[in-house]
């Protein structure tokens, strides 16, 4: 597999927080569930020296009610091209964090889930020092209107303060 990222060069990438739904429709067609979820408070997109879009964040209210709705924010999608260097979103996770701490103090913490049915082990968390709050169990939407399950499979669940 041959990448157009130059070897030993990092790539800068920048953060613009957005206040309007336009990186929803970039993330819906890259991310595996192909759906963002609505109610983002969060919308984040990572863009190169060129100017083009090379990932995205929308971070929310927590989806479990359990869970400290003022003080908790959840990744709720996270999703970048494939041709980027290495470690790139988790680069972007510290980028974002910072940007957290700076403009909304009252938030507290972090989450995000990695499924398990995609094989996603959380290596992206891990690297930007995450550490694993446990495993959710897997739950149906079918019982709310307009709602498709997409992935049943039990989510790690992620943590760690912004």
């Amino acid at each position: 597999m041959t990448s157009n990222i130059p070897t030993g060069k990092r790539t800068n990438i920048h953060l613009t927080v957005l206040h309007d739904t336009s990186i929803d429709k970039w993330i819906a067609e890259r991310h595996y569930l192909q759906s963002v979820p609505a109610g983002a408070i969060i919308r984040m997109c990572f863009k190169d020296d060129n100017n083009n879009i090379i990932g995205g964040m929308l971070w929310g209210h927590p989806t479990s009610r359990k869970i400290d709705q003022k003080t908790i924010l959840e990744l709720t999608r996270l999703c970048f091209i494939d041709d980027t260097e290495p470690f790139i979103e988790s680069r972007s996770l510290g980028m974002a964090r910072k940007h957290i701490r700076k403009h909304h103090p009252a938030v507290k913490g972090l989450i995000a889930y990695s499924s398990t049915g995609q094989r996603h082990d959380g290596t992206i968390y891990k690297a930007d020092n995450w550490y694993v709050l446990g495993v959710s169990g897997s739950a149906s939407w079918q019982t709310r209107p307009n709602r498709a399950d997409r992935d049943l499979s039990p989510k790690m669940r992620w943590t760690r303060s912004p």
